[in-house]
């Protein structure tokens, strides 16, 4: 399998070195590990330069999406994993997504379920990851692959249970994806649904194979604390249900966030 982990990486990456590791200890494969950013500094480079990687400027600092975008465009590999600067890959992932590439060839993205952990170690199973994890099994049942829009969509309506450190592009199947602009914190949420209605399978691995890191900084913390993510969950619900059923959905989801305090 041609794979390629990319890393957008920004500001002043603290976790890199550990994220890098786990991509280094996957078990029996191997991937090219791509690193663009578009705030370089000799940190960063530093950080690179002790696991003899490369640091590719982005030259355009705009927004997430623009990072994202930047990194996939860096890759020419068939199947690719955006790689969050802080969060950890457990050693059999590559593995487990080598073989959904096998058995699923007419898959657009596999993902598969994760946990969370702090500075101070992991994170015991919360309210919020319990629900996401309810929502895949719902939607895809006894299951690995589900292949119509309908199905697809079902998975998508109540929320978005998709780690996107996790998700694994087929690019044979959408070559010219790009992330939206749109979204500052659910450009992840708007790409599953765009390329759920697109032909293709979307695969789920039942397995823990990432940890993400929950900590005050985070993108999600920032976005909940200014108001950004509440406005843009009710776009997204409004997506999928008339707007008064989808502002009550959005105040259920909304509960969810103070999983993410640390």
């Amino acid at each position: 399998m041609n794979h390629d982990f990319v890393i957008p990486a920004y500001g002043t990456p603290l976790h890199l070195g550990r994220c890098i590791e786990s991509i280094l200890a996957q078990k029996g494969e191997s991937s090219r590990i791509l690193i663009g950013t578009s705030t370089p500094s000799d940190y960063l480079s530093d950080i690179a330069a002790a696991y003899r990687l490369e640091v590719v400027p982005n030259p355009e600092r705009a927004d997430i999406a623009t990072d994202w975008n930047f990194v996939m465009a860096m890759s020419d590999a068939e199947f690719l994993t955006i790689a969050h600067q802080d969060d950890i890959y457990a050693p059999g992932y590559l593995a487990a997504m080598r073989g959904v590439a096998q058995d699923f060839p007419q898959m657009t993205l596999a993902f598969s379920d994760y946990g969370e952990h702090t500075d101070r170690g992991r994170r015991p199973l919360n309210l919020n990851l319990r629900i996401k994890r309810r929502l895949c099994r719902h939607a895809f049942g006894a299951a690995a692959a589900i292949t119509s829009t309908s199905a697809k969509r079902r998975l998508l309506r109540y929320g978005n249970p998709i780690c996107c450190p996790s998700v694994m592009f087929n690019r044979r199947r959408v070559p010219d994806f790009s992330f939206s602009r749109r979204f500052r914190t659910n450009l992840d949420w708007d790409a599953w649904l765009r390329l759920a209605e697109m032909p293709g399978a979307f695969v789920y691995l039942r397995e823990s194979l990432v940890s993400k890191l929950v900590h005050p900084g985070s993108e999600t913390s920032v976005t909940i604390a200014n108001r950004t993510r509440p406005r843009e969950d009710r776009l997204m619900f409004e997506r999928f249900w008339p707007k008064p059923i989808a502002a009550l959905i959005a105040a259920g989801y909304a509960l969810g966030y103070r999983s993410n305090r640390v």
